[in-house]
């Protein structure tokens, strides 16, 4: 399995185990922002941040984001 952000997030739309290594790559970040909440809270707000993030994932539509390419051919034309 390729664990690329991209793939991992194209591969959750169906896949539990791709969702769960997302969860997990983003575990770090959420623990590190939780250290600036009430201690008491942090079990809560960890839930509810990857509830959150299951709910981007499965929602973000991953074949519309534009590649380098497309970007650069917007700037050229935004520019010109």
């Amino acid at each position: 399995m390729d664990n690329t952000l991209y793939d991992l997030a194209k591969k959750s739309k169906e896949d539990n185990q791709a969702l769960q290594m997302l969860i997990d790559l983003f575990e770090p970040k959420i623990k590190k922002s939780l250290t600036l909440t009430n201690y008491t809270e942090r079990e809560d707000l960890s839930q509810e941040l990857k509830y959150k993030l299951v709910i981007t994932i499965k929602e973000y539509d991953i074949e519309s984001t534009p590649g380098f390419w497309d970007l650069l051919e917007q700037f050229k034309e935004n520019s010109g």
